[in-house]
């Protein structure tokens, strides 16, 4: 046992990599498993090979031949086990978004913008959601998915671009029987009520937590499940996100608009890739689902957006709209923090804390934004600067509480 062990745990002095999120490891990562793997046979095998010449005891021979067949067969099964991640990692679907002026807003601006009945930049690359997986889905219970595909899947298509304001994509999905499933929407159990999308995506690649938007098109309804706990680093997309969906003459369009400054930390300004995946669910035509990106949650297997690196001048307009929104939300969040908590009456409030700590900070972040001037006239250097600052102006709530938190531990530890 203890040779298992150390050949699982650590073979030849390299560690053996650990799943990622998908619960496989990378390709790059497997790769190299096998690689120590093998390297690691035939160091037993020349181990084994040494001792039995020493010792021809026939007991040993045989736990050595026993070391030996397992050390031969473990690669083997080992690039076995991790086959599926290396074809997967090698098939992964991408898009590339890139910087565009003047981008339609809302479903009807896309549904008949030239990139979309002309086909330009379309994607429509999606498989079979697997039968078997969709069967065990009906443990999920956050949501509820369409049955089995008795029947071949529609064509579904979406198309992706951002700019200084934020990300954007509209997804186009084909329904021959689209006004039969319309008329079904009054019956509180038709299936045409569980038509659905579920969007997965991660800004970024690694170390980042990942957002759901579960999106029922026909009755224009979207839910959105955080992955993680609201704090300084991690918004809700329920706040703010636009999604839209309308019927059209063959189908349903839906249109999703991610604000940059939900994401302020994680915006693409070198450029960069993101995970995310679509998937959709065809009950009322007993067509299954389709996927873009791997199974529900399984985000190793997502796809890729890859957002095109903005120009000089494009960043700049991306920095300069964030800085002005901070500004503006601190401005409210600090006149909320005045008001509301009335730090001035001393049975309710805590005038010290406001006299000594919150008033000075609220004065000193106020004099850096105004020592601007106008936001629609701030240069490129103020800009920069003012990006130093762009987390206290975004995140003043959070700031007041951190401040709160110091002075009371402050005035506790004092007393003992």
């Amino acid at each position: 046992m203890s040779i298992m062990n150390n050949l699982f745990s650590s073979t030849n002095g390299a560690i053996i990599p650990q799943p990622g999120p998908s619960g496989w490891v990378s390709m790059t990562q497997g790769i190299a498993a096998c690689k120590v793997a093998i390297s690691g046979v035939w160091s037993y095998r020349a181990l084994s090979g040494r001792i039995a010449c020493r010792n021809h005891n026939p007991a040993r021979w045989a736990g050595l031949w026993n070391v030996r067949v397992f050390g031969a067969l473990f690669p083997l099964v080992l690039c076995v086990l991790l086959a599926p991640s290396l074809s997967a990692a090698s098939n992964t679907n991408a898009i590339t978004a890139r910087f565009e002026e003047n981008l339609p807003f809302g479903v009807s601006a896309w549904s008949q913008s030239e990139r979309v009945r002309k086909g330009i930049g379309k994607e429509s690359r999606f498989a079979p959601y697997e039968k078997g997986t969709a069967a065990d889905l009906a443990n999920d219970a956050l949501v509820e998915r369409g049955g089995e595909a008795e029947n071949d899947p529609r064509e579904t298509s979406f198309w992706q671009a951002y700019d200084d304001k934020g990300w954007y994509f509209y997804i186009e999905s084909k329904e021959p029987l689209v006004k039969d499933l319309l008329n079904r929407l009054l019956d509180p159990l038709s299936p045409a009520r569980k038509e659905s999308y579920e969007v997965f995506f991660a800004p970024g690649l690694n170390d980042v937590p990942y957002y759901q938007i579960f999106i029922n098109p026909y009755l224009d309804q979207a839910e959105f499940y955080d992955w993680a706990m609201p704090h300084a680093d991690y918004r809700s997309l329920k706040k703010d996100t636009r999604v839209e969906s309308l019927p059209l003459a063959d189908g349903v369009g839906t249109f999703v608009f991610v604000p940059w400054h939900l994401l302020y930390e994680r915006v693409p300004l070198d450029g960069g890739d993101w995970r995310f995946n679509l998937i959709r669910w065809m009950p009322f035509a007993k067509a299954g689902g389709v996927t873009w990106g791997g199974r529900v949650h399984e985000t190793g297997q997502f796809g890729r957006v890859h957002f095109e690196k903005p120009t000089k001048a494009q960043r700049e307009a991306i920095e300069r709209r964030l800085l002005q929104y901070a500004w503006f939300k601190f401005l409210a969040t600090a006149g909320q923090v005045r008001k509301f908590v009335g730090w001035e009456d001393a049975h309710v409030g805590d005038p010290e804390f406001y006299e000594t700590v919150l008033a000075p900070e609220i004065a000193r972040l106020k004099a850096i934004g105004e020592k601007w001037g106008d936001p629609d006239q701030w240069t490129s250097a103020q800009v920069k600067e003012g990006l130093v600052h762009l987390k206290d102006f975004m995140e003043f709530d959070y700031k007041t509480s951190a401040l709160r938190t110091k002075y009371l531990e402050d005035r506790l530890f004092s007393r003992k």
